[in-house]
């Protein structure tokens, strides 16, 4: 069921039948702060200069978990290794978030063995290869319906090793597929939660014409992690240019945050994906959500 964003600040889409979920996204952390974590992939170029410093700087910033992809995101032999990030992610005093795998994954059966041996529960499919493999964000049913299976068995393959696989959406999952059912909504019927849960980017549903909190009160706990950015449909050209800090576009998270915090305990990840200052995008996102949970 898909509805437009208008709705979303009429009247808390959602809400009601969500009212037994765990009532705060921002629990606290093992480590005592209240829970926050950023995506890597906002500060990719100042990790690159300087790794365990630049999460020291994070950790300041309050954030309380770090999510990473274990490899591949260009950084070449001189990347860290999924062993040594996840030392430098304590090191500092933070907690190890959710990992992700690569882009191209000619290994995972060593992928999913390095999220055990660095002590994560989750680990995340960040795009369907469908989507990827040609023109982004288009494919067809017969070729997603082909893919599935692999999908569903990577999910039982990572509960067998004691990990949660998220599927993480874009916009494309929510539109319909050749004029019929979304690809989520076909993950969400063909899939069992205990297999796969979903690691909802709420731009993306804003971006897909979809309201984020009636989409998260609708699949409840099997929200495993969230990503939170803004919209700028004004910024740039491509749709990586449009995603801003939050606070910094159109979809009103000073409303969106407390109404999360009604729906899930799920931890919320600050994600840009292409910031010109990675860490001032990192504190401008901490302070944001630290003022309005």
């Amino acid at each position: 069921m898909i509805v437009g964003r208008r709705e979303l600040l009429r009247g808390g889409l959602g809400l009601s039948a969500a009212s037994a979920l765990p009532s705060a996204v921002f629990a606290a952390s093992a480590r005592g702060r209240a829970a926050l974590g950023l995506a890597d992939i906002t500060i990719m170029k100042e990790l690159g200069r300087d790794y365990s410093g630049t999460l020291r700087a994070i950790a300041a910033m309050g954030y309380s978990h770090f999510g990473f992809r274990l490899a591949g995101y260009g950084g070449g032999s001189r990347e860290p290794s999924a062993q040594d990030k996840a030392r430098m992610v304590r090191d500092a005093g933070l907690e190890v978030g959710v990992v992700r795998l690569p882009p191209v994954r000619p290994d995972l059966d060593r992928q999913i063995g390095d999220a055990v041996a660095i002590g994560a529960k989750v680990i995340a499919m960040s795009a369907a290869p469908p989507f990827i493999s040609g023109r982004l964000g288009v494919a067809t049913r017969a070729a997603f319906d082909a893919w599935l299976p692999e999908l569903a068995a990577l999910g039982a393959k990572c509960r067998a090793a004691g990990l949660t696989l998220a599927y993480h959406n874009h916009w494309w999952d929510l539109m319909p597929l050749d004029g019929g059912e979304s690809p989520l909504d076909i993950i969400l019927r063909s899939i069992a939660p205990g297999d796969l849960a979903i690691e909802l980017d709420l731009a993306w549903c804003w971006y897909g014409g979809v309201a984020p909190l009636e989409l998260l009160g609708r699949l409840g706990p099997r929200v495993s992690s969230m990503h939170f950015k803004d919209i700028d449909r004004k910024r740039g050209k491509s749709t990586t240019d449009h995603a801003v800090v939050v606070g910094a576009g159109e979809m009103d998270y000073a409303a969106l945050l407390p109404r999360i915090r009604r729906l899930t305990a799920a931890v919320g990840y600050i994600e840009v994906d292409s910031p010109p200052d990675g860490l001032a995008a990192a504190a401008a996102g901490a302070r944001f959500v630290q003022a309005h949970r």
